[in-house]
């Protein structure tokens, strides 16, 4: 069947000049610049057991080849038999007999049709299909690391920003409450800051969670038990954010694995169809027997005791209720149905790289306004403290620049996150810097061996 034809985009629409940028690798992951990012992936792609199921996977699809393309070959079989009989003659000795006999045996069905290459080509491709959902875990596991991550350094640093602003509000509370002893200010005030203060302590709780789910959900992509699992790492600043190279359109469909597996799936479908068609034609099969027969085991293999017999046969389903139609009809509507999905997962794919593209830049929009806005609150919060303790403005517009400069700074944490999952996004719907190329079979002897 046709296969169905592509049409890649020439350019980017959210692509931005970026000279600093560079292609993706395997490696990618260490352009953050943490060595305790980079042992986290190492440990997670050897432990992780995602990947060792996904790799249990190639084996099975390799086997389940191996079993289809032995129909390419003749069936030889060799046999043994020995047979001792004893007869009763009345008034008389027992009369008794051996008979030996040794055969070799080859059956052979001829593959005029090609049902059994296309069978085996068909399998051949779920193999190839298998190790490409490989790569595509490994990506998605290595993306997850590096997200987790980083929504762990995120939380701290949360977590110590809180921590500051509640020392800075403490500060002012003990100024209000020491002009509220002298009679110089009322309660209202007090209770204001006292509320400003219960919330933000209130954020502590949330962020400690949030820091412990990603914790946990490390500890899960890593292999290990999420109990007593934690990382050194302290806040964002630790790593570096790396620019992404997005490249020509057209390498999108060579570089991710989830569309060559997608392909593979295409053309085991296509073979598919192909053997469905070739077995409604006729079958011819070839057997062949040779052997010897003696009664006595030391001349079984003497002159004149060998005998051999040769046969063909040639047969065709008349009539099978529409059994082998159906299934005919059954591997194209399943070709049909692959091709549209192949289509759609590259629409799909070119759209992931279009989005994340523009959330790197959003991104980075949004970053650069939170970082100004949250410096000027900070001045702005700064210079109305002071104002107040001058008695040039009442305690109202220094509640307004505090509350103000603690969601400038907390809107500036989060943009910051922000970014670095776009970029980890882009790396991802990029293909994670696989190479392209179709990765090797594991051996057989990780499951040749009894369990």
């Amino acid at each position: 069947m046709t296969p169905p034809k592509i049409n890649s985009p020439n350019d980017w629409q959210a692509a931005t000049a970026d000279t600093a940028a560079k292609q993706i690798d395997a490696l990618w992951y260490e352009r953050f610049n943490s060595s305790e990012l980079n042992s986290l992936v190492i440990e997670a792609v050897r432990n992780s057991h995602d990947l060792k199921a996904a790799t249990a996977r190639v084996l099975e699809a390799e086997a389940t080849a191996k079993t289809a393309g032995a129909a390419l070959f003749p069936t030889v079989s060799a046999g043994f038999s020995a047979e001792r009989s004893v007869h009763q003659v009345p008034g008389a000795a027992n009369v008794s007999s051996n008979a030996y006999s040794g055969n070799l045996s080859a059956s052979y069905q001829l593959d005029l049709f090609g049902l059994a290459r296309d069978q085996a080509a068909s399998a051949n491709r779920r193999l190839e299909a298998s190790l490409y959902d490989r790569e595509t875990v490994t990506i998605t596991l290595i993306s997850g690391i590096v997200t987790d991550y980083l929504q762990v350094l995120s939380a701290r640093e949360r977590q110590q920003i809180t921590a500051d602003r509640l020392k800075s509000a403490a500060v002012i509370l003990q100024v209000l409450e020491s002009q509220r002893r002298v009679g110089t200010l009322s309660d209202l005030e007090v209770a204001q800051q006292r509320s400003a203060l219960a919330t933000e302590q209130a954020e502590l709780p949330t962020l400690r969670l949030a820091e412990r789910q990603s914790l946990n959900a490390l500890a899960i992509l890593l292999g290990r038990s999420p109990q007593g699992f934690t990382v050194e790492g302290k806040s964002l600043s630790d790593v570096i954010l790396p620019s992404v190279a997005a490249g020509i359109p057209s390498t999108v469909l060579l570089r991710r694995p989830d569309l060559r597996s997608a392909e593979a799936s295409l053309r085991s479908a296509n073979f598919d169809v192909a053997a469905a068609r070739a077995a409604r034609l006729p079958s011819i099969q070839l057997t062949a027997a040779g052997g010897s027969a003696s009664s006595a085991f030391a001349s079984l293999f003497s002159t004149g005791t060998f005998l051999y017999s040769a046969a063909g046969s040639v047969s065709e389903t008349l009539f099978a209720g529409g059994r082998l139609q159906g299934a005919e009809q059954d591997a194209r509507a399943r070709y049909l149905e692959l091709s549209e999905n192949y289509q759609q997962s590259v629409i799909s794919a070119f759209s992931d790289v279009e989005n994340a593209l523009a959330a790197v830049e959003y991104d980075g929009e949004q970053y650069k306004f939170a970082n100004e806005a949250s410096t000027q609150a900070d001045l702005a919060y700064h210079l109305a403290e002071l104002r107040y303790r001058s008695g040039t403005v009442d305690f109202q517009t220094v509640l307004n620049a505090q509350i103000q400069a603690f969601q400038a700074q907390e809107s500036m944490v989060q943009g910051q996150l922000a970014r670095f999952t776009a970029v980890i996004g882009l790396t991802q719907a990029l293909g994670g810097g696989w190479d392209g190329a179709t990765p090797e079979t594991p051996p057989l002897s990780m499951v040749s061996q009894p369990l």
